[in-house]
């Protein structure tokens, strides 16, 4: 999983966890409240959000990654 929060110096950050869920607690998005409070419980501030490897934000981010690096960002290049 991974929070997007503001870490102690009030800068965006990105907190990273894996959380082990049940079906149920997945089906009910629990593996969200997990990963935010465990953001919460390293001092990670408001405002979090909270995504997994499905999510589109994941590929967002993959696709971020590639643009920093220097890389076409639309085609993952």
């Amino acid at each position: 999983m991974v929070v997007l929060a503001t870490n102690a110096e009030r800068s965006p950050d990105l907190f990273l966890t894996a959380v082990d869920a049940t079906g149920t607690q997945y089906e009910h998005g629990r593996h969200y409240d997990i990963a935010l409070l465990r953001a919460r419980d390293a001092g990670y501030e408001t405002p979090m959000m909270a995504f997994d490897q499905y999510d589109a934000a994941a590929r967002l981010l993959r696709r971020a990654a590639t643009f920093i690096e220097g890389g076409n960002a639309a085609t993952g290049d």
